[in-house]
């Protein structure tokens, strides 16, 4: 048998549980540590592996024991084994920031995983999102990119980013943009199908589960989903970037998304609907609402009652901003705050990919903190300078 979620946990009992109200649990293959021989057969092919980062009793009140079994350590232990054919592994706990050693902002995971070595890493029980959902979210994506694996293989060079896509991101082949979608795409580099055998050892586990080599190809990609593409502003962008691009405060835009106004529906057909579309949110194709503020009347009356035409009962509140921009935190995460673009500056950090757009911070901010100051890119420094 070949399990759909590898779960490795000494207490499993709290996230089936979560798992069972989510109509899922039947998904997961639970395992105490240190998973047995015939574990290692059903991961090979599995989906997904998630493992509880506290596996050996006293570990929270040590995690730095040394020679202590942990959910990083039992993960090494199959990714060994299996190779690069090796489905996205999780951690999870109800401590993490014991476990990793570090404060966990939950809309920095894609960093902290990176730095940890797994894909995703999230609390048992979070205060914010769903992890199970996002568990659920990773298993499916795997899957249909499985499905999707001899088209994708057998896609040309010149072909492969339109399959993808098509196949994976769902992109709509009637869109009128779809062509700008595709060369958006492009920019963001996603990773070609490549496919890998694994290790040797894996190879000979058992003649009846032999490891699945387009694991690896699915798992890069689901990987430059969550680590790159989600995370920024991309060929993807939140109501924050919607709310910006007509010019309308975030509060009106959502409650004219939320209800049966013609701007929801139009904005309906630029939705995204592809791979870990319920990971975090909703997401928009840029070029979709491109195209759609690019329809607006330029003059500033017309425009305004194009909007109250789009936004039905529901009254618009115009953002009193010249070129307005997403504030973000020192984190550069976005926030909901807007302002004019002469009270920020851009700034940028490591993890960046090099094809995203700055984050846009106060100036008072980066004054006020050093840390942030020194992520502000060099072209706008001066105007930190000028205001000390």
């Amino acid at each position: 048998m070949v399990a759909d979620i590898v779960y490795v946990d000494d207490e499993p009992e709290g996230l089936l549980k979560l798992a069972d109200a989510a109509h899922a649990g039947e998904r997961f293959s639970e395992f105490t540590p240190p998973p047995p021989r015939a574990a290692e057969g059903v991961a090979a092919g599995a989906n997904l592996w998630v493992f509880d980062f506290f596996n050996e009793e006293g570990q929270v009140q040590r995690p730095g024991l040394e020679g202590a079994m942990n959910g990083l350590s039992v993960f090494q232990q199959l990714r060994l084994l299996v190779g690069d054919a090796r489905p996205p592994a999780i951690v999870v706990s109800n401590h993490l920031e014991q476990a990793l050693g570090t404060e966990v902002n939950p809309d920095r995971r894609h960093v902290l995983a990176e730095e940890v070595g797994v894909e995703w890493v999230a609390e048992k029980a979070p205060s914010k999102g769903d992890v199970v959902a996002e568990i659920l979210a990773i298993a499916d994506a795997i899957a249909a990119l499985r499905n999707a694996a001899l088209k994708l293989s057998a896609a040309s060079a010149e072909d492969y980013i339109d399959t993808l896509a098509t196949l994976a991101l769902g992109l709509n082949v009637e869109a009128p943009w779809r062509r700008a979608a595709v060369r958006d795409i492009g920019e963001w580099r996603p990773p070609a199908w490549r496919t890998s055998n694994g290790s040797r050892r894996a190879a000979r586990l058992t003649a009846e589960l032999p490891v699945v080599p387009e694991l690896r190809a699915a798992r890069n990609i689901v990987t430059w989903m969550i680590r790159q593409v989600l995370p920024y502003p991309s060929f993807l962008v939140r109501d924050h970037q919607l709310a910006v691009k007509f010019g309308v405060q975030l509060a009106c835009l959502r409650e004219a998304l939320q209800a049966e106004t013609p701007f929801a529906k139009a904005c309906e057909a630029c939705r995204y609907e592809g791979l870990l579309k319920d990971f975090d949110g909703r997401r928009w194709w840029i070029v979709g609402i491109d195209a759609m503020e690019w329809d607006l009347p330029g003059d500033r009356a017309a425009r305004s009652a194009a909007l109250q035409e789009l936004f039905g009962a529901v009254p618009v509140q115009e953002l009193d901003i010249l070129d307005p921009v997403i504030v973000s935190d020192a984190d550069l995460v976005e926030t909901d705050d807007i302002a004019p673009m002469r009270e920020c500056v851009r700034a940028v950090d490591e993890h960046f990919p090099a094809h995203a757009a700055a984050a846009w911070v106060r100036i008072e901010d980066a004054v006020a903190e050093r840390a942030l100051a020194a992520k502000v890119v060099p072209e706008d420094q001066g105007e930190l300078k000028d205001r000390r």
